[in-house]
């Protein structure tokens, strides 16, 4: 915990190095009672029974027996260095016969809260300090804390964090907390707990010197602005987004219409957003503090991410010539000189395509299947015919079929004079029984990817 009172030298010079402070409210026990504090209530769990420790507020220092003296006030505290002060004391140690001075009865388990009943109006203020000064010596076991709330009956919120103790000091310390809630409330109440854990030396809790300060004056609002790293994105992409509000910031808020995803909600600095689905969207920042609020809103334009399907006719690929640009890929690396929608394989493999349009780019992937036979009219050299008699007919490949084809004969005049099929796998497929006159006949060879015709002059 950071102890103003190693800062400065006194509170009064911590204050006006930052900050003309103006005191809102003070409470030093001098009179010897409080009638804005209600001591021992039954706040977040506190024991009122008033059977052992208790809260009370009187000038008792001296030790006894049993209990360790109190530590004199320093000079810093008003009216030291005996002045009235509220702590915790042993009620049973008094009835035999120990001081009544800053001491506990270790082993009760027992939480003891005293409570401002009178709220400070910090209304027109910012900057509100809450001020101290405090001892609690002793082991993490039974510890001081301390909690604020902003409304009658409203929850108690503890100062600063859920985890902050007052322990480990003998002597008398400052500290001083400022939070946003503090500022511009129309009611604000302080609270002091001590927990009884069971362990622990004297002193017990020991509060005095309260203080709350402000700087009086109107706020002005923040003007809320933030920049972003593009006014456009992609579908599936993020955009990073960094407040630059002007002003004074206490908390901001990122919303967007659409909704989309925001990484950090609340964030002052700066977040993420991505944007699931293409249009246009509102992204809005706005900026809040003690004098109000105020809105930024910038249109983020957000393009469709294309997802183009590749196809395999034979051994073309190809995806839709919708796009700007294409880059074929086999496998992970870039195919030289492949730029148009189409690619035509020469070997099975993994292949893809990255697209873009409008600046945003996508792809596609396929695993391809077969390679198929080829047109005869480009590659002449794949088939050839032979006739090993007058009644028969052998139609060759160069390699073994990958898909069936169909073989239809024609004569001269166009008249189909037979159908065969040829399966797939083999390099050959004889014709036999042709009771057909000599001369000259037309073979197609066709399936789904190919076509080939080839001319038959029959001896």
């Amino acid at each position: 915990m950071k102890k103003l009172i190693t800062l400065c030298l006194s509170l009064f010079v911590c204050f006006s190095a930052t900050h003309a402070q103006t005191t809102i409210y003070s409470q030093n026990f001098n009179t010897g009672s409080a009638t804005d504090w209600s001591l021992n209530t039954t706040d977040l769990g506190g024991d009122n029974s008033m059977s052992d420790n208790q809260w009370v507020i009187n000038n008792v220092y001296a030790g006894g027996i049993l209990a360790a003296a109190t530590a004199n006030e320093p000079s810093g505290i008003t009216g030291y260095p005996n002045s009235y002060y509220m702590h915790i004391y042993s009620q049973l140690g008094v009835s035999i016969g120990q001081p009544a001075n800053d001491n506990f009865d270790a082993g009760s388990g027992s939480t003891f809260f005293a409570a401002q009943i009178t709220p400070v109006v910090t209304t027109g203020y910012t900057n509100v300090y809450f001020s101290f000064w405090w001892l609690r010596n002793g082991d993490a076991s039974s510890v001081g804390k301390v909690y604020y709330r902003t409304s009658a009956g409203g929850t108690w919120t503890q100062i600063p964090t859920s985890t902050t103790t007052f322990f480990g000091s003998s002597v008398w310390a400052v500290d001083s907390f400022h939070l946003a809630a503090f500022d511009n409330q129309a009611f604000l109440e302080f609270g002091f707990q001590f927990t009884d854990g069971g362990t622990g030396n004297d002193p017990a809790f020991g509060i005095d010197d309260i203080s709350v300060t402000g700087t009086s004056g109107t706020v002005t609002a923040p003007v809320a602005n933030f920049e972003s790293s593009s006014s456009t994105a992609c579908t599936d992409s993020c955009i990073s987004f960094s407040n630059s509000s002007g002003g004074t910031i206490d908390s901001v808020r990122w919303t967007t219409t659409p909704a989309a995803t925001i990484a950090a909600p609340t964030s002052t600095t700066s977040t993420n957003i991505c944007f699931p689905a293409s249009g246009a969207y509102s992204v809005s920042i706005t900026a809040y503090n003690s004098g109000g609020s105020n809105t930024y809103t910038a249109v983020i334009n957000v393009t469709p991410t294309p997802h183009p399907a590749i196809t395999q006719t034979g051994a073309v690929l190809s995806v839709p010539a919708a796009y700007t640009s294409y880059q074929w890929y086999n496998g992970l690396s870039p195919i030289t000189g492949a730029t148009t929608n189409t690619y035509t394989i020469t070997t099975t493999s993994t292949y893809g395509v990255v697209v873009d349009s409008a600046g945003c780019p996508g792809g596609d992937t396929l695993t391809t299947g077969p390679l198929h036979v080829t047109t005869l009219n480009t590659l002449a050299s794949h088939y050839w015919i032979a006739q090993p008699n007058s009644s028969s007919v052998i139609v060759n490949a160069s390699k073994p079929i990958d898909d069936a084809l169909a073989i239809t004969i024609y004569d001269a005049t166009g008249r189909k004079v037979l159908d065969e099929v040829w399966d797939a796998g083999s390099y050959t497929k004889q014709i036999n029984g042709l009771s057909v006159a000599n001369g000259l006949y037309i073979i197609k060879l066709s399936n789904v990817y190919t076509s080939a015709v080839l001319k038959w002059q029959k001896q």
